[in-house]
């Protein structure tokens, strides 16, 4: 009896049992707190898309901003809690949204809300918010030995929707913005943007004689090969929508001479369709005297060389194949036609688009060549939506108020160009009103 008495054969595996018993314990809790993780992340989710869902809505206004599809029909709150049913969240007898991933037969347990906000401030800060906060309440079970009968996991996100304050004046929306040689870009109140999100969106090529002084920012990257150009360039931003976007689809669309019935030009000087009534057609035209004062339009290819003087109010539209060709060094002064004429086949919204725009060429794949003197200037849009717009001499705002917007797939800067303009203010040009939406708190 006393040798039984004194045997330790088996304590070690009493102890284990008796150590084993609290670990076991506490990785149980350890899974349950786990769970409540996993629906945290779940709710995150739910709380982040719902806010920039509704913030979404609310960026597109009352009419949608140039190349944004908004749908009206729903407030901010209910595109917000639509998102958040779509990540399985929703408020009691409230989840017959589209896409719903909302269980009808939750536990009674189990309760959810969502809620949506748009407060004033955020953080101290003023703007315009959209708030979600998504909740999960469920029973907790091995918890409960720490006084716990239900956990609550909440999960916050706010979006902002902010205005871009210096809406772009240069536009490349699929290409790069290069510069090279020893361009001066003066443009103080209205950016360089570029949509491309390549690692060179905006390149610097050379690092002498180049001068920007321009609100810069792309969605890609800024590359440079020497210098610091790069550095108040604001990278990988939200792409800049193009106010243009749809009058290709609309001017491609027309037929020529079919949408220009008893309007045809006769002999090779190119003749306004709003004045003279005809679309011109012949392969080389050439300008009347300035100044001129009309809506051209063009399925020929338009050259300017050598150096005239060019002046008036001109809209030029070049389509079905034409071209648009300037070299040598023109004086060129023209305005873009405020309330450009066109064919009855022209729809009334493309009319309203080409309000402010000075040339538009649809040529594809191909690169658009302008230069003109030190006195001359562009006060309108040139849209150049499938071809690069390349810069080898002068162009400027109008002299007093105007503004000389480019919208180009891409656009080069090269030699020592010059784009002045110091005195855009924000009229004459279709620059977006460009809404940003993105999340500030998560």
């Amino acid at each position: 009896m006393r040798n039984m008495l004194r045997c330790r054969r088996g304590s070690a595996a009493f102890a284990t049992v008796v150590a084993l018993v609290p670990m076991i314990g506490m990785m149980a809790l350890g899974g349950e707190a786990a769970s409540w993780y996993a629906v945290k992340q779940r709710a995150q989710g739910a709380a982040d898309a719902a806010a920039y869902a509704g913030a979404l809505r609310v960026a597109c206004g009352s009419a949608a901003q140039p190349g944004v599809t908004c749908d009206n029909a729903q407030l901010y709150d209910w595109r917000g809690k639509q998102a958040a049913a779509q990540n399985g969240f929703c408020n009691a007898n409230d989840t017959s949204y589209p896409g719903t991933n909302c269980s009808t037969s939750l536990p009674n347990t189990i309760t959810q809300t969502v809620q949506i906000t748009s407060p004033a401030t955020w953080n101290g800060a003023a703007g315009t918010f959209v708030q979600a906060v998504v909740t999960q309440q469920q029973p907790v079970y091995l918890a409960a030995i720490l006084g716990l009968s239900t956990v609550t996991v909440t999960a916050t996100g706010v979006a902002q929707v902010s205005s871009l304050a210096q809406p772009p004046c240069v536009l490349a929306i699929t290409g790069s913005v290069t510069f090279q040689g020893s361009p001066t870009v003066t443009s103080p109140t209205c950016g360089i943007s570029s949509d491309s999100t390549a690692s060179n969106a905006i390149g610097f090529k050379g690092n002498s004689g180049i001068q920007v002084n321009a609100p810069s920012y792309t969605v890609g990257g800024c590359s440079q090969t020497g210098g610091s150009q790069c550095t108040n360039v604001k990278t990988y931003q939200q792409p800049i929508p193009d106010p243009l976007a749809g009058l290709a689809t609309a001017i491609g669309a027309l037929k020529v001479p079919n949408d220009f019935p008893n309007r045809s030009c006769g002999g090779s000087t190119l003749v306004s369709y709003e004045v003279g009534q005809c679309v011109n057609t012949n392969g080389n035209p050439s300008l009347p005297a300035s100044p001129l004062n009309g809506t051209y339009y063009l399925t020929g290819n338009l050259r300017i060389n050598g150096s005239p003087t060019i002046t008036g109010t001109a809209t030029f539209i070049i389509f079905g194949g034409g071209s648009l060709t300037i070299t040598g060094n023109p004086n060129i002064q023209l305005t873009a036609v405020k309330s450009p004429a066109g064919p009855s086949a022209l729809s009334a919204s493309a009319k309203a688009l080409l309000k402010d725009v000075l040339i538009y060429d649809d040529e594809k794949n191909s690169t658009v060549n302008v230069t003109g003197s030190s006195t001359s200037y562009f006060n309108g849009t040139v849209y150049v939506p499938n071809s690069t717009v390349q810069y080898g001499g002068n162009a400027s705002g109008a002299p007093s108020s105007g503004c000389y917007q480019v919208i180009a797939a891409a656009v080069t800067f090269k030699g020592n160009t010059r784009l002045d303009n110091s005195t855009c203010q924000g009229d004459g040009a279709a620059r977006p009103n460009v809404q940003n939406v993105f999340l500030v708190a998560s």
